[in-house]
């Protein structure tokens, strides 16, 4: 019988939303919610492969803009505020919602998504383009780049 081989290319970049001319930007959300729904989820999901001895391999991209902003003071600061008003939410929610059984367990999903969120970014020291380089010297993980404006390079093609 053939064996077959699929080879999984993920493509994680987000533009660039960083204004710290302002207290509050609303793109900035982009970020701390592909942070919150993608790439500590990702994070945590290769790891536990990593620590269960699964022979996994993902080729990823890492786009400049991303990995500055990942990188930056001021936006991890700034998701640490955007997630410490969730999980206030959350709890809000969670005790609202008590008495209400189609909605109460969604209110602890969310609350213990965000509460797991805020911890595991703590313990990387906030900084997630290192959990992704360890798994890359684990030879788990192969990060490559693309262009910072990749959606302009087809415009760039030699005419």
């Amino acid at each position: 019988m053939a064996q077959g081989i699929l080879s999984l290319l993920l493509h994680a970049h987000l533009p660039y939303v960083r204004h710290p001319e302002y207290e509050y930007f609303l793109e900035e959300d982009w970020l701390y919610e592909a942070i919150t729904e993608t790439y500590i989820p990702l994070l945590r999901v290769f790891e536990r492969l990593h620590a269960d001895a699964v022979p996994y391999r993902v080729c990823m991209t890492l786009t400049p803009p991303l990995c500055h902003m990942l990188r930056d003071p001021l936006l991890q600061e700034r998701y640490v505020r955007h997630l410490d008003n969730l999980i206030a939410l959350a709890h809000k929610e969670v005790a609202r919602t008590q008495h209400d059984p189609q909605v109460h367990p969604i209110a602890t999903l969310y609350r213990d998504r965000f509460l797991e969120c805020r911890h595991w970014f703590e313990l990387w020291n906030r900084n997630l383009i290192a959990r992704f380089a360890a798994l890359q010297e684990a030879g788990r993980l192969e990060i490559i780049t693309c262009a910072a404006t990749h959606g302009v390079l087809p415009l760039m093609q030699n005419r």
